[in-house]
Formats: C-alpha cells, structure tokens, sequence
C-alpha cells in the first residue's frame, strides 16, 4: 500500500482521538451514506433505505458502528434511552388511552370515589378546582346511575353508542379531559402526569395493562383525525362549557422498530423512559411488537394497597419493569423515586440504570421539555435524536434543541464523530408526516395534522435563536447553559431580545457523569 496522503493522516488523527476521548466506547464515522454501510462479521444489521432523514439514518449506522458489537470499542454496557410518547411513537398514549376509556367507560370507581381521586394532588380551593370536580362528579354520578355501575373492562360497543347519545356522556367526557389540560395549565407537566395516573385508582396493574393495551390495538391502524368535544349548553354547570382538541391515532413506525431492532441485534440495549403510566408502556412495548428489542421501562409509578391503585404516587417501591420476553415482566430491585419527567428523568436514570450499567446512557431520543434534561445533562451521551414536532418554541426545550440541531450541522458541520471528537452530543432533528397512518419524512422537517405543507421551526423566535448562535459562534454547551433558564424578553440580562428558556434552574449541559446514581426523590406534589 502506497504512503498515506496528508489528508488521509488527518482523517486517521481525528479518528484516534474519538477513540481515546470518551465514555463507554469510542465514536467512529463510518462515513457515506447508510447504503454503504457493511456491518462487521460480529455485527447484527445497519439501517438502509428508510424513512428516516438521510442524516438521522447515517447518525443511525455511524453509531452502531461505533458502539454496537462489531466495534472493537463494544463493552457490552452500552444502552439508549428513548422517550414514548411522540417519540418512539407518533402522538400519544396516554391522552389515547384517556379518549379510550372515556369513550368505553372503563372506570372502577364510584362517583363519590371518583371525584376523591381527582382532588388528589391538586388545590381544591384554588384555580376553580372545586368547580371542575362539582360538574364531573354530577355528570358521572348521573351516568353511573343510569348505565352503570361501570368496570376496567367497559362497555360493550352496543353499550357504548347507547351512553354516548346521552348528553351527560359528553359533558363528562369533556370536562374529564380538559380538566387535564387546566392542571397542566394551572401546576406543571410533570404533575398532571402523574395526577393524571389517579384516573386508573381501584384498578389493578393488569387491568391498566389491559385497558392501554386494548387502546393501542383499537387505535394504531386508523387514520389520524384531530377531534374536538364540547360541553353541552343545554346541561347545566358550574364552571361552563368547555372544549378540548385532541389527536385519533397512535402508532410506532416500521422504520422506528427497524432502528430498535438494529441496536438490540448489535449489543445495544433499549430502554424506555417515559411519562406515562409504566404498565401502560410496557402494554404498548407488546402491543406494537417491541418486545424482542426493548430491556426494559422506566415510567410513572402509581401507589397501589392490597394489588389495587390509589390515586397516589409511588416513591419508595415504584421500580423500573424488566422485560422477560413473550410478554412476562419483572420489577428490578431499584426505585425510581423521581417523577418521569424533566430533571425527574435524569433522576430515575440515575437511580435505576446507572447501577445496573455501571455508566449513563450513550444515546436518547426525545421529542419535549420532559426529555430536555436527560438527553443534555449527561456527559456519556453521544448522540440524541429529537423528533420534531415542529410547533415547540424557545420557551421549550425540543425548541432549543431543534435550533441547536441545525446549527451543528449546518454551520458547525458536524457528524457523530466530529461532534463526539469535540465534547459534544450529537444533535440530530427528524422529520415526520402526522396525517393518514402517521410516518416518518427523509427530511428535518414536519407535516403537522391536518396540514400539507412541511414546517421547521415553532415560529421566527427559533430563527432569532439559530442565528444568534450562528453569529456568536456559540459552543453546543454555552447555548444550552445560556438558553434553557427562563428569561423574560425584557430582563436587562436578556441577550435575545425574546422570551426563551423554560427552567427555573439547570444542572448544565454535561454535568452528570452517569455514576452518581443516588435514591433522592422529588417531594410529593401537594
């Protein structure tokens, strides 16, 4: 073999230095695009001729390359942990689930019971609480009465027309939902998903699984369609008519089950962390064939008495699921002891992998604010995937992060082994298509429901923050210690000159090192 050219020499410098520079295992670019890919005789299979954006899927191939079992780098304590919820999947199980079992009335307590539920965790005195819980309870009392008593199972489809032409129906189905969104509104996110999981009190852990898996199964294969639910006027109540807008349809995409498929056949293990309720995740795992990939579930614990719920959350023995194969799970032996959300996700991470890998997580796939800190605290991560959803602004932080994305790529020019040789996570936006049976677009942009037209960005905000990093040469960390603090647009300290940021406080970009793994739990929400 001739002598190697000078560029050549400086491709092989850089590749030594990723190698040497980082965490679990070395990054390497295999360079080119994913249809040039070989995997090694040790290695399970690449992505090739997906949906995915061609740089996500190239993201995708360079590190398995790097970090699955084909790489002399390969440890075997390499993992990922992937948000659920409009991320591994496209829309939301949760807020599906919610419509189904309003719509099947799948409920296993009484009025009285029901309305003591929803005041768990919320200020009654406050925000008209009292008001909201007045209307639900007379509208489910009247229900219960006329078509009850109701169970986890539902009703029957001939049952369900029958309640549904009642205008009772949907005056609670209606407040039940937008009561959601007025705690979310009026608290925070993580505490209404975790109020949120009171719905399910006086049920078991199967008959949640059961009612998300029934959802999933109804739901996956239909077309997106946004519905719109108003309370009747011509029902009397105390807080008025209200309204909620919310997505039919929920599924996971052949191309994101080949990319989970693809790390778990080269050694990497996939691990969920969501914000929904944890039997309701590891029903969705099975119901959209995830089992053979997915390790395990981390997601929000709920109290149970006897083998039953009680609208309370569970702080000292909510545990991660393992995942056993053919549907049989197992609780691991570390409490998660944090909310499943924002910081509450790097916490449960801590708590709950880090002393079963021994390191953090190397990769995340995120869509939120809820994902914001763990897939930018921790200094093991090289590579994050943020699904766009094309509508969050500055003031969240998949916004910041969508911004951050295409600055690394179009102006910082990295890959995942220049972003790694660097420090840096490697930030990558994907697209996706929200109509019909929901898909992901070879692009960084998003159709959003009901629309046609590709969009990047939430607003020109995200623009004013991409070209102030542009003209700033800011560093991937100074834009996230800079960006992810709430600022008003009017605070002398404001460089922007708009409102951005959404924490109150922000351990910084890289400042978990994957080894603390502590037992600290969030106080309870009041």
């Amino acid at each position: 073999m001739g002598a190697l050219s000078r560029k050549s020499l400086i491709a092989l410098l850089v590749l030594a230095c990723a190698i040497f520079s980082f965490g679990c295992a070395a990054p390497v670019s295999t360079g080119g695009s994913s249809a040039s890919q070989k995997p090694g005789s040790a290695a399970g299979a690449y992505l090739s001729g997906t949906s995915f954006a061609p740089i996500t899927e190239t993201a995708i191939n360079d590190f398995i390359a790097a970090y699955g079992k084909g790489s002399p780098n390969w440890n075997g304590d390499a993992y990922v942990v992937s948000d659920f919820d409009n991320t591994t999947s496209i829309f939301d199980i949760a807020n599906q689930c919610n419509t189904y079992q309003l719509q099947t009335m799948a409920f296993a307590l009484d009025p009285s019971a029901l309305r003591t539920a929803l005041a768990s965790g919320i200020d009654v005195n406050a925000h008209d609480n009292s008001l909201w819980l007045d209307d639900i309870e007379r509208s489910y009392r009247y229900l219960w009465e006329q078509y009850g008593p109701f169970s986890p199972a539902g009703l029957d489809e001939q049952a369900q027309a029958a309640i549904q032409a009642d205008p009772q129906w949907l005056e609670f189905a209606t407040k039940m939902k937008a009561l959601y969104d007025h705690v979310e509104d009026t608290i925070d996110d993580p505490t209404a998903c975790a109020w949120v999981l009171h719905w399910y009190a006086g049920m078991t852990e199967d008959e949640v699984y059961n009612l998300y898996k029934r959802s999933c199964e109804k739901y996956q294969d239909v077309d997106s369609e946004l519905v719109t639910w108003k309370s009747p006027e011509s029902v009397d109540s105390k807080v008025g008519v209200k309204s909620c807008e919310f997505p039919i349809g929920v599924s996971v995409t052949d191309d994101v089950k080949a990319m989970l498929k693809a790390y778990s056949e080269n050694g990497i293990d996939v691990w969920i962390c969501s914000a929904s309720h944890v039997d309701g995740v590891r029903a969705a795992v099975d119901a959209y064939g995830l089992g053979d990939y997915v390790q395990g579930v981390i997601g929000m614990t709920q109290k149970a008495e006897g083998g039953i719920y009680v609208p309370a959350y569970d702080w000292e023995t909510g545990y991660a699921q393992v995942n056993e194969g053919n549907g049989v799970w197992r609780k691991s032996d570390k409490a998660i002891r944090a909310l499943t959300s924002r910081e509450g996700k790097v916490q449960s991470i801590e708590n709950a992998l880090v002393p079963m890998y021994g390191c953090g997580p190397l990769a995340g796939f995120m869509d939120s604010s809820g994902d914001f800190n763990f897939c930018t605290e921790f200094d093991s991560m090289k590579l994050v995937i943020c699904y766009n959803r094309a509508d969050r602004k500055i003031t969240e932080g998949a916004g910041i992060v969508a911004a951050v994305a295409v600055y690394q790529q179009d102006t910082l020019d990295y890959d995942l082994a220049k972003a790694n040789a660097a420090g840096d996570t490697y930030y990558v936006l994907q697209g996706r298509d929200e109509n019909g049976k929901r898909t992901l677009r070879p692009s960084i942009d998003t159709v959003k429901l009901g629309q046609t037209q590709p969009k990047l960005f939430a607003n020109e905000d995200n623009e004013g923050l991409l070209n102030y990093l542009i003209d700033n040469n800011l560093t991937t960390a100074k834009a996230f210690d800079t960006f992810a603090v709430h600022c008003d647009a009017g605070d002398v300290t404001n460089v922007l000159g708009a409102t951005y940021g959404y924490l109150s406080e922000y351990d910084g970009y890289h400042s978990h090192n994957g080894k603390v793994g502590g037992e600290t739990a969030l106080p309870e929400a009041a």
